[in-house]
């Protein structure tokens, strides 16, 4: 632990380099995964790319009743 401590006194923007290299890396993992979750979502929630097939038109026949 002692040497630690030396190593930092030798130099001292080397902490602060250490501290903003964490919090870039930090940053820049939140925006990834913020961007995965929105994309799963959006992926979901469109409908497929495939054609969609043709609606055959339906033929409805009204009959009479027949009397009892």
């Amino acid at each position: 632990m002692g040497e630690r401590f030396r190593e930092d006194a030798s130099d001292p923007g080397r902490g602060r380099r250490n501290a903003l290299l964490k919090v870039l890396v930090g940053a820049a993992l939140a925006i990834g995964m913020a961007a995965l979750v929105v994309y799963l979502i959006e992926s979901h929630r469109l409908p497929p790319l495939g054609a969609k097939p043709v609606e055959k038109p339906v033929t409805v026949r009204i009959l009479p009743a027949k009397p009892p």
